[in-house]
C-alpha cells in the first residue's frame, strides 16, 4: 500500500504492508508520542533555544525517513522491514498522513 506523507515544504511517499497501512493513522499517533518523548534517544532532537540561564530547549526535525525508520526498527522490530520510502512519485496512493 502506498501512503502519501505531507510535510510543510514537501511530500514523501512510502510503501508499507497492508496490515500496517490499515492502521496507519493510529501508528502515526504512536510515532508522534514516541518522537516527542524526551526520554527517547533518537537523532531527530535539535536544540531549539537556549534561555538566559543556559538551559537548552529541544524540538524535533524529521522527514518521512524517521517515520519509516520507527516503523521498521521500533514498532515492528521483530519482523522483516514493513515499510520503505518510495523515490518516485506514484500515480496513486491509498492514504494521506499530515505531519
Amino acid at each position: 500500500m502506498v501512503i502519501k506523507m505531507e510535510f510543510r515544504y514537501e511530500d514523501e511517499y512510502m510503501s508499507c504492508a497492508a496490515k500496517g497501512g490499515r492502521n496507519i493513522h493510529q501508528l502515526q499517533r504512536e510515532f508522534d508520542q514516541w518522537i516527542y518523548d524526551r526520554g527517547n534517544d533518537h537523532p531527530y532532537w535539535e536544540i531549539a533555544y537556549i534561555d538566559e540561564e543556559g538551559n537548552e530547549g529541544y524540538g524535533v526535525s524529521f522527514s518521512g525517513e524517521a517515520f519509516v525508520n520507527w516503523l521498521n526498527n521500533v514498532k515492528f522490530s521483530k519482523r522483516k522491514k514493513v515499510a520503505r520510502l518510495v523515490s518516485t512519485v506514484p500515480s496513486h496512493y491509498k492514504k494521506v498522513l499530515r505531519f
